[in-house]
């Protein structure tokens, strides 16, 4: 016996750690804009190593009209996506004044319709019987704030749309992933009473593959406490398993004063800090993407001026801040992985 248990000692000795001990996949790091991306922007983004790109499809733009349903104008930046091999993570939103007078989301039969025949369409074009740039398919974002749910946030009401909304991908699609809304920490119902409230919900757990936390907070390590209570809920609703993807962060570098602004410098530093543990705890919080917002800074008159216009990677000139470099440390998988050291 003793001879046996030597030899096994020797032979998991032999086996190279990256089979004796497996780990969580590495994470991919990404961005999102206030407007899709040009064909410069994602030449010089796939040429630095870019994998993964969020995109908004808005239902408003496509059908401005009754009868109308255009998607074509984003044909091309998923076809250069495609290209590139950056897997465009879609968020379908909106709602036009025809379906929608008093404002989104769409609540009523019929709104609800169209929505999800906009949903089909955009699955049957750009999914696996399609043009085959999309997988992963997220339904509307934020809608535990009242700027995405009016007047006020309903769990039950976003539940049964993600129910409905995602029978529709997945029938245009059996390939498909689909994505819950990203949610934020402290928005009009805070995220600690509003998941739980979604889980209440009748066949919200079985209506999507990937959970959405939002990743705005002060402090960077303050990300991860996020991610945990997230964690936390899930299991206690028996839906441990599920990956996250962390669909908007980002810090300020400027604009009106806000908890969540800094300097150009200090933007860095959060990243940076916030990324590199990020990475190196993924498998704790069985993280799989995380995707700053936004690309580049948004123009506004200063009597509209917003902490998040000024998220940017670079400002709306096109110059590089200091986070663009260390958002590029990022992009490539294997370095993310050696930058990210142990988790703490």
């Amino acid at each position: 016996m003793a001879a046996l248990a030597l030899a096994l000692a020797i032979l998991v000795s032999a086996v190279p750690a990256s089979i004796a001990r497996p780990t969580a996949p590495p994470v991919l790091f990404g961005a999102g804009g206030w407007s899709f991306p040009s064909e410069a922007t994602l030449d010089r983004l796939a040429d630095r190593g870019l994998r993964t790109w969020r995109l908004t499809v808005g239902w408003d733009h496509a059908s401005p009209r009754p009868g109308v349903m255009d998607l074509s104008g984003y044909d091309q930046v998923l076809r250069r996506a495609r290209r590139h091999r950056i897997d465009v993570l879609v968020t379908l939103t909106g709602c036009p004044a025809w379906a929608c007078p008093s404002g989104g989301p769409p609540k009523s039969g019929a709104a609800l319709a169209g929505f999800r025949r906009f949903v089909r369409a955009a699955v049957r074009r750009w999914g696996h019987h399609g043009l085959r740039a999309v997988t992963h398919w997220q339904v509307l974002n934020e809608v535990n704030g009242a700027d995405q749910w009016a007047p006020r946030p309903s769990a039950a009401g976003y539940a049964r749309l993600l129910v409905r909304t995602s029978r529709t991908i997945r029938a245009a699609d059996r390939r498909a992933k689909v994505v819950v809304a990203g949610l934020g920490e402290k928005m009009t119902v805070w995220l600690r009473t509003y998941l739980p409230a979604l889980y209440r919900q009748r066949g919200f757990r079985r209506s999507f593959d990937v959970m959405a936390p939002e990743g705005y907070t002060t402090r960077p390590r303050d990300v991860g406490a996020i991610l945990t209570r997230t964690r936390r809920i899930m299991r206690r609703f028996g839906d441990g398993r599920k990956p996250l993807f962390v669909t908007e962060m980002g810090w300020s570098s400027g604009g009106p004063p806000f908890p969540f602004t800094t300097s150009e410098r200090g933007q860095a530093a959060r990243l940076t800090a916030a990324w590199t543990r990020l990475a190196a705890c993924r498998s704790r919080w069985r993280l799989r993407r995380v995707y700053w917002f936004a690309y580049t800074d948004r123009e506004a008159p200063p009597s509209s001026d917003y902490w998040g216009f000024h998220n940017g990677l670079l400002d709306a000139a096109g110059r590089e801040k200091p986070a663009w470099q260390e958002f590029v440390r990022f992009l490539r998988p294997a370095r993310a992985a050696r930058t990210a050291g142990r988790c703490r």
